[in-house]
C-alpha cells in the first residue's frame, strides 16, 4: 500500500551480502512523506545477470499492481541497466551518488583528488545543481579549471 503513495523514487541495491551462500540481498526502497525509507520488497538472488534481474523487476512490478516507479537508482551494474530498460520503459535509471563517489579514488588521478579545492569544486558541481542545464554548464566550468592543470599523460578523459 505504501507504494502506492511513494511510488516516484525507488532505490535498487544488491552490494548487501551476509548469507552464507553470497547471495546478493535485494532490497526494493522509497521514503515516505516523513522522509523515512520504506520497504517495498526484497529478495535473496542466485545470480546477478540481466536475465535474473529482468525476472526480479518483472515480478515485482506485478506485485505492485503494474505501476513502474518514476525513477529507480542503483549501481553501475550492466545487467541491471539492461534489466531496467525491459522491465521499466518508461522510468528514469539513475546512479547512486555513493556509488559514484565510491569510485572517485581510484578513478581519479590521486593528484587532484587529494586537493580540498577539487573535492570541493566536484562536490559544488554534483550537489548543487538541481536542473541538467546547470549542472552541465558547471561541469564544462570544472572540466576547464582541472583537466588544463594536469600533465597530459594523466588527463581525465
Amino acid at each position: 500500500m505504501a507504494y502506492r503513495y511513494f511510488e516516484d523514487v525507488v532505490t535498487f541495491d544488491t552490494t548487501y551480502r551476509t548469507n552464507k551462500y553470497d547471495m546478493p540481498f535485494s532490497p526494493f526502497t522509497g521514503v515516505n512523506h516523513h522522509m523515512q525509507s520504506i520497504q517495498y520488497a526484497c529478495a535473496l538472488l542466485q545470480d546477478e545477470t540481466e536475465t535474473t534481474f529482468e525476472w526480479l523487476f518483472k515480478t515485482w512490478l506485478d506485485a505492485m499492481g503494474g505501476r513502474p516507479p518514476t525513477s529507480i537508482i542503483t549501481d553501475q551494474d550492466v545487467g541491471m541497466k539492461g534489466a531496467i530498460a525491459k522491465a521499466f520503459p518508461n522510468t528514469h535509471h539513475r546512479l547512486c551518488l555513493w556509488h559514484i563517489k565510491k569510485k572517485f579514488d581510484e578513478m581519479l588521478s590521486q593528484v587532484y583528488y587529494k586537493r580540498l579545492k577539487f573535492k570541493k569544486d566536484m562536490k559544488e558541481c554534483i550537489r548543487r545543481t538541481y536542473k541538467e542545464e546547470e549542472f552541465e554548464r558547471r561541469w564544462m566550468l570544472f572540466m576547464k579549471e582541472w583537466v588544463r592543470k594536469q600533465p597530459m599523460a594523466s588527463r581525465i578523459v
